[in-house]
This record gives structure tokens, sequence and C-alpha cells, in this order.
């Protein structure tokens, strides 16, 4: 695969807020903005009333979590490539990098204040750039949820991050993986 687009980095970041996402839609279900003087309010889907905020907060969760799972089993299904693990390292302690960014909106956040949401934004897409350029796309905690574990291991010529459903264990490991991004590889079926 190599390059990831930069739209595609983005979907794959929101993605990794999806929690975050769910957590938004259920805190402002009821809320009522006024942007321009217009009055925002929350809107009635099915027997549930539902604020814009939350309806987007829930596209944005179903559309981004669809492309990542997408993404994850067109690169699953792909032939691959043998390599030889020399050294790896667990990584899935790098999950809980994300602990931060659910836990501050509780804290200060009042999502029926607008100035709230606007300064939730700023944080976000500052929290965004640096994931992106990082080049952390592929920690997200979503992939917990699909049974993933993160890898950082060294075969004969380089050094990766790998996705594996599997238990990595012992020595004299082989798999067969795919490329992702530059240096993010996943075991292939």
């Amino acid at each position: 695969m190599g390059r990831i687009p930069s739209w595609a980095k983005i979907v794959l970041f929101l993605s990794s807020y999806s929690p975050l996402f769910i957590i938004i839609a259920l805190r402002a279900h009821d809320a009522k903005h006024k942007i321009l003087g217009y009055h925002l309010e929350p809107t009635q889907i099915g027997s549930v009333e539902l604020s814009y905020l939350s309806v987007g907060s829930l596209i944005v969760t179903i559309v981004s979590v669809a492309f990542l799972a997408l993404m994850i089993r067109m690169n699953r299904t792909r032939q691959g490539q043998l390599s030889q693990i020399e050294q790896y390292r667990n990584r899935s302690d790098m999950f809980t990098e994300y602990l931060l960014v659910y836990i501050f909106p509780f804290i200060v956040f009042e999502f029926s204040n607008l100035f709230d949401v606007a300064a939730f934004l700023v944080l976000f897409v500052t929290v965004a750039a640096i994931v992106i350029r990082s080049n952390r796309l592929f920690v997200n905690p979503v992939l917990v949820a699909f049974r993933y574990r993160v890898y950082e291991i060294e075969t004969e010529h380089d050094r990766r991050i790998l996705l594996t459903k599997d238990r990595l264990d012992g020595n004299n490991i082989t798999i067969n993986t795919a490329r992702i991004s530059s240096d993010v590889y996943i075991t292939t079926k």
C-alpha cells in the first residue's frame, strides 16, 4: 500500500476516537445551541431526541469505523510476504495514550456551551496533527475491540509496527505480513 492519502489519514484518526464520539453523542443528546442567532433544537429520530452535535458524532463514528474495518480487511486478504522476526516487543501499552483525550472532556467541557465545543475542537485538531505527523494512526483503541495487538518487531532488514490478532511467543517466528504504510504491517491470512 505504501503512502496513505491525507484524507484517509484523517478518517483513520477519527476512527481512533470513535468511542469518544459516542460519549459526546450521549452527553450532548439534548444540547441546544445558538449559532449566529439561529437556535438549533434537538431533532427527533425515531423515538429518540438527539442534538445536531450528537447526530454528527454518530455519523463520524459509523463512517470512520467502517473505513477502518474495510482497510484492515483489504490488507489482511492481500498476498503479503513472509517475515522472519528476530526480536519483538508488545506495544499494546500505546493504546493508553488516548486516555487523556477521553478523560479531559468529562472534566472541563459542557457540550451545550458552544464555546466549550469550540475549545474541544481546537484541542482535538491539535491532537490530530500530532498523531498524524507521528505516524501513530494504527495505535487505535478500536483495533483492541477488533482483537488486535500491536508489536514493535525487528526483522533482518528493518524495524516495524505489526498489527496482529496472534500472540507472538517464542523464538524464530515467521509470519506472513502486508505493508499498510511506511513502517506499519499487518498479518495476512
